[in-house]
């Protein structure tokens, strides 16, 4: 397995957020970074997107959190953000714990919530739990299907993406018709970004068209819900053991 410093990282890249995670110290930004380019990157994370994806959100304060040395307060935002299908979220918490990265050592821990992150089969999330799983003991294998199942019944897809798709449905709703008929949104923080290239300037309400707006919410939905609905299920759903969607992941490749 990759340094857990990097793989850890590397979660957190995914959404533009980008520092090294080192024992003992605060997080720093990257050679060539600055703390006002890492500052600048976090207010990616405005409030009010809380109330179309959560998961997003919480998963950028998440990063905040670790950026002010919150450690405990930056894993609770990962499970709540987890718990709104977010896969990057689910890899981080992995990889904390399998490592003891920021967290305390539980490698059956671990290598549950990595099976969840590779749950779409995701090349950016697969690998790292294959690998892990690879490395555990008969013992740890047998506690991380304990482990795994209970996480399935809040964080796994078939319930947790549901939920953030059914949220941001009603949150887009309130803004469909601006969407679709022209006029302006005013979202605290969200409306703007799309003005300054992914980084918001300045504070407060910014005004932008709807279909603007619209067009930068979907896009964000497509990206944290990706490879979700590929996933069917015929019958009623199954509790299988972590070998087994090993071995799926294993044939997916091989054709």
């Amino acid at each position: 397995m990759k340094s857990k410093s990097l793989l850890l990282l590397a979660a957190f890249i995914a959404t533009g957020v980008a520092f090294v995670a080192n024992a003992g110290e605060r997080p720093k930004p990257l050679p060539g970074q600055n703390k006002n380019t890492v500052s600048q990157a976090l207010l990616l994370c405005p409030s009010s997107l809380e109330r179309f994806l959560p998961g997003d959100y919480y998963y950028c304060d998440a990063a905040r959190d670790f950026w002010s040395g919150r450690d405990a307060s930056a894993r609770e935002s990962l499970k709540d953000a987890a718990a709104w299908a977010s896969k990057p979220a689910q890899y981080a918490l992995g990889i904390m714990y399998f490592n003891g990265d920021h967290a305390e050592k539980n490698r059956p821990l671990g290598l549950a919530w990595l099976a969840l992150a590779a749950e779409r089969h995701n090349p950016d999330y697969e690998p790292a739990f294959v690998d892990a799983y690879q490395r555990v003991t008969p013992e740890e294998m047998a506690q991380a299907n304990v482990y795994w199942q209970e996480l399935k019944a809040k964080y796994a897809d078939n319930i947790a993406a549901p939920r953030a798709k059914k949220h941001f449905d009603r949150a887009f709703n309130d803004i469909a018709f601006a969407v679709n008929f022209g006029g302006s949104i005013f979202i605290d923080g969200v409306a703007g970004v799309q003005m300054s290239d992914g980084v918001n300037g300045g504070e407060g309400a910014y005004g932008q068209s709807g279909f603007s707006v619209g067009r930068y919410l979907q896009g964000r939905e497509a990206v944290a819900l990706a490879g979700w609905q590929s996933n069917v299920f015929v019958g009623e759903a199954q509790l299988v053991p972590i070998s087994e969607v090993v071995n799926r992941g294993k044939a997916k490749q091989a054709d």
